[in-house]
């Protein structure tokens, strides 16, 4: 099929001139005209409500079969404002289907799926069960994901935490150190000469008593005697006791160190006269 070309058609030359004219300003708001058929154009009316009328339900063909409805729109909608054409054919929607759901209801027809009911899947079993799989491992990798990040959050979190926990011992610390500083300069300029009433006095424990050292002396206790002389004085009270343990230190000792009994001294190094010559001698020849 041979298709014509545009410039061999007059009256298409003509309409397209006509076409490309620029309208004035005065003319912009007016709506433009469309071009006028051209006369080859078939317009075979009779034909067209004949097919119209073939494709058409019949007359007497119940609602059922048709399931139409025709709903009157009572004001007028505004087709270039597009949320209330698109609200318009949302309340058109919603008012055709409660009068179909009567319609059906007063007719007795079922209208809606039984619960029973089970349509044959348009994709196999297999290819869902790939989906599915695709979708849990999705679900847990995100699920990993998540873990992940709270446990770098935590981590940050404990790092500030025990940063801060350290700040504040070393805070401490350098306070304990600039107060004890202090408290030996005060001393050193005082030349150690305060006593008791120096700054080292309002140094106390949590019950709010000053440490002070005991100045009360037992008359006969050893410096070494943790019992406070009351041992001496146990063995002191019987004379019985005394022998009974005089007897037991002569016999084995009364404690203390006994390693350096047999230490050399500076006498018994020098003392040669447990040695003899000749018998030196003999017991060498008697060994060859």
């Amino acid at each position: 099929m041979v298709v014509p070309l545009v410039n061999d058609d007059p009256m298409i030359d003509n309409e397209t001139e006509d076409s490309v004219e620029v309208p004035s300003d005065s003319d912009s708001e007016e709506d433009v005209k469309l071009a006028e058929p051209s006369k080859t154009a078939v317009n075979n009316r009779e034909a067209i409500l004949d097919k119209l009328g073939d494709i058409s339900w019949p007359e007497n063909v119940d609602w059922k079969h048709k399931l139409s409805i025709d709903i009157d729109q009572e004001q007028e909608v505004d087709v270039n404002d597009d949320l209330a054409r698109e609200l318009s054919f949302y309340t058109q929607a919603l008012e055709g289907t409660r009068q179909a759901f009567e319609k059906l209801e007063s007719m007795g027809l079922p209208f809606l799926r039984p619960a029973d009911y089970y349509a044959e899947m348009v994709k196999a079993d297999s290819h869902m069960e790939k989906v599915k799989s695709r979708l849990l491992e999705e679900k847990r990798k995100m699920e990993e994901a998540d873990e992940r990040r709270k446990a770098r959050e935590a981590k940050r979190l404990s790092k500030e935490i025990q940063s801060q926990k350290l700040k504040e011992r070393a805070k401490q610390k350098k306070e304990d150190i600039e107060s004890v500083k202090k408290w030996r300069k005060q001393r050193q300029q005082s030349g150690f000469a305060d006593g008791g009433d120096g700054p080292d006095k309002a140094l106390g424990f949590e019950d709010g008593k000053v440490f002070e050292r005991s100045k009360k002396k037992r008359p006969g206790v050893s410096p070494g005697d943790r019992s406070g002389g009351k041992a001496k004085q146990a063995f002191g009270k019987g004379s019985k006791m005394q022998k009974k343990r005089d007897t037991k230190n002569s016999k084995f000792g009364f404690g203390g160190r006994k390693g350096s009994k047999k230490q050399n001294t500076a006498d018994t190094t020098n003392d040669f006269g447990g040695f003899s010559k000749g018998a030196g001698a003999g017991n060498k020849k008697r060994k060859r």
